[in-house]
């Protein structure tokens, strides 16, 4: 008897074995698709391509910009996520997150126009720093968007 119980363990555990259920998680048709790698996130950012750091240069100083991950176009007044226009500051802190940029002055510059480029006319000689801000539309900073270069004006 104590055999024949053996056996009929035996025929069962080797047909049980035959029809193993696999696992909710890892269906044929899930492990069939791949993983698709996200695309890269550019953040929105300003480079001051002239003059470049270190310059020297003549008393009238043009400055030209590059965007990468925003457009830029004209000062509408509104805040649109990823549309900006540039923002200058000579020889003057830009303003902080979150604070609106001033009113241009002969040291502020607001780029509204959608325009790359800016001359400063008849700078001093010596040291000078420009910082290059993205805003909105409305004149507030996109936050930490800038780009800083110090030149010299020849004497």
């Amino acid at each position: 008897m104590k055999r024949s119980v053996a056996l009929t363990l035996l025929a069962l555990a080797a047909a049980c074995e035959g029809k193993k259920v696999p696992p909710a998680d890892s269906t044929p048709a899930a492990a069939a698709v791949p993983a698709t790698p996200a695309a890269p996130v550019v953040a929105a950012a300003v480079k001051i391509v002239s003059p470049a750091e270190g310059d020297s240069t003549g008393k009238d100083v043009t400055v030209v910009l590059r965007e990468e991950g925003v457009t830029i176009a004209k000062a509408d007044g509104a805040k649109v996520e990823g549309t900006g226009h540039y923002h200058l500051f000579l020889d003057t802190p830009p303003s902080p997150d979150g604070a609106p940029i001033p009113p241009t002055t002969k040291n502020i510059v607001h780029i509204g126009t959608g325009d790359s480029t800016f001359t400063f006319k008849g700078l001093t000689p010596g040291q000078h720093e420009i910082i290059a801000v993205i805003g909105y539309g409305d004149h507030s900073p996109m936050p930490a968007r800038r780009d800083t270069v110090k030149f010299v004006v020849k004497r």
